[in-house]
């Protein structure tokens, strides 16, 4: 498996995030180790162009006069021979240097726009919805990740790194320190003070103090293991930040721990909303206006977060922690995991959802960047986004997501595949609404068995109350699957 070596800072409780109140981003991966190279992202600008903005009191009324601004102060094109790199004050080999896109992206789907992340444990962290106007400025640049082999070191050791351009006239933004920690890339924050820290608040008996709320999905794609779909919701506007010099700070962690039902660990993952943009080798930020700094300071706290992972049939207990380092939300769930053996007609769990936005057929997203495997939740170039809360208003769509599984599916075959959806009064069981039976052709993928499909529920024929939402599936050779279920209520 992949090795990665962490940041780690001793600032704040475990890691922390800066980003410059203004309309520029360039969210950078973490410096890590793959492959025995050490990786460190880096920015370059233009130190004169820099420079003069640096030296305005509001950047955010430059970029209103000049949208290209940032893109022309951000240098590309640059070569290994460009760059020093030092490692404890010795100067290391550049192995290579690399143009990556940006790990940040803005996102535009039903409820709005708003930014995500690739977070250092590969999970997708997103921040709260804002009007397009709000983000029509923000330019996203890319990083350079610039690649050498490290010189021997003891396990636990943290170095410092200093990146310098060759040519005066360039400027850098890179970060300045790493641990030689080995982690799995789905746990980076395992044995770091952050993730300490987490864990015991996810064992004792304290309250927390963040609302949060879990869900988990999983998904049967391959015999023997399910895929889990994850989502964290919380508050954004309740986690710890401040802004100091015009720079905003936090601390946002998430962990995972998946337990057999004897108390053993099963499963554990844990992720860093990938916050700590440029703490270590950036040019000091001279004082911000205030103004727009309460709505520039919540939309870069996130409120959501997604993962994915896998595990074998069984019974098991979800907890789960968000933690800002200073409070912290937890919640517990039992989660089952059935059987699948891959060669019968079979049915996932339900995900209601309220959030769609349509997708290129097969294109990479910020999703497709993401190692081990994630797979966003897409159905006919839909991505589909679950959701915690599941308490609808009648005036919104609730959408659903589900996968039906067709062996038989995979080789050509004649065979037909449809779904059933219901909706029953939660309390009484008497069906309120038979939707019409969803043939699933049109959701088929050549070549895969695997049918996801997603679909919308008009809930103005409902009246207020509980529900619950039934799914199976059949196919043409009379096979049927049992009935899922998905609990809502509409107000």
């Amino acid at each position: 498996m992949t090795k990665r070596i962490m940041l780690t800072w001793a600032l704040l409780v475990g890691c922390a995030f800066s980003c410059l109140l203004v309309p520029v981003v360039s969210a950078q991966d973490p410096i890590r180790v793959e492959s025995n190279q050490v990786l460190v992202p880096a920015v370059v600008f233009d130190r004169l162009l820099y420079a003069q903005i640096e030296e305005k009191a509001s950047s955010g009324d430059l970029t209103a006069k000049d949208s290209l601004l940032w893109e022309r102060v951000a240098v590309r094109n640059l070569v290994a021979k460009d760059f020093h790199l030092f490692e404890d004050g010795m100067e290391q080999l550049i192995q290579s240097v690399t143009l990556e896109p940006p790990a940040l992206s803005i996102v535009q789907d039903n409820r709005g726009n708003h930014f995500e992340i690739v977070g250092t444990g590969s999970g997708k962290w997103a921040d709260p919805d804002q009007p397009r106007t709000a983000l029509a400025d923000w330019t996203l640049l890319p990083n350079y990740v610039i690649a050498y082999i490290p010189p021997p070191s003891l396990e636990g050791s943290c170095h410092q790194i200093k990146v310098k351009m060759v040519r005066h006239s360039l400027v850098v933004w890179s970060r300045g320190e790493y641990c030689n920690t080995p982690h799995s890339a789905f746990d980076p924050l395992k044995g770091t003070e952050f993730g300490k820290q987490m864990q015991a608040d996810l064992a004792s008996a304290e309250a927390g103090k963040i609302d949060l709320a879990l869900q988990a999905v999983p998904l049967y794609r391959n015999p023997g293991a399910a895929r889990v779909y994850i989502k964290l919701e919380f508050p954004s506007k309740s986690l710890k930040h401040q802004i100091k010099d015009g720079t905003l700070y936090a601390s946002i962690g998430a962990l995972l721990m998946v337990y057999n039902k004897d108390g053993t660990l099963a499963a554990r993952l844990s992720d860093f909303a990938c916050c700590d943009n440029y703490t270590g080798n950036k040019p000091p930020a001279k004082p911000q206006s205030s103004r727009g700094h309460s709505s520039q300071e919540t939309s870069m706290l996130p409120n959501r977060y997604e993962t994915q992972f896998d595990l074998p049939p069984g019974e098991y207990e979800l907890r789960a922690i968000l933690s800002d380092g200073e409070k912290f939300g937890r919640q517990v769930m039992p989660l089952i995991v059935d059987e699948y053996d891959g060669k019968q007609l079979a049915i996932s769990e339900i995900a209601l959802s309220r959030r769609i936005r349509k997708v290129l057929p097969e294109s990479p997203d910020g999703s497709a960047r993401m190692s081990g495997g994630y797979l966003p939740l897409v159905s006919k170039d839909t991505e589909i986004t679950p959701t915690t809360n599941t308490r609808f208003e009648k005036d919104e769509p609730l959408y659903v997501y589900f996968e039906v599984y067709e062996p038989q599916l995979a080789a050509p075959s004649a065979i037909t595949v449809g779904a059933n959806l219901r909706v029953l009064d939660a309390k009484t069981g008497d069906e309120k609404m038979h939707l019409q039976t969803v043939n699933a052709a049109p959701y088929v993928k050549a070549g895969s068995s695997v049918i996801p499909i997603g679909r919308g529920i008009n809930l103005r024929e409902l009246t207020s109350g509980s529900y619950r939402l039934e799914v199976r599936a059949n196919d043409s050779t009379g096979n049927s699957t049992a009935w899922r279920t998905a609990n809502f209520t509409v107000e």
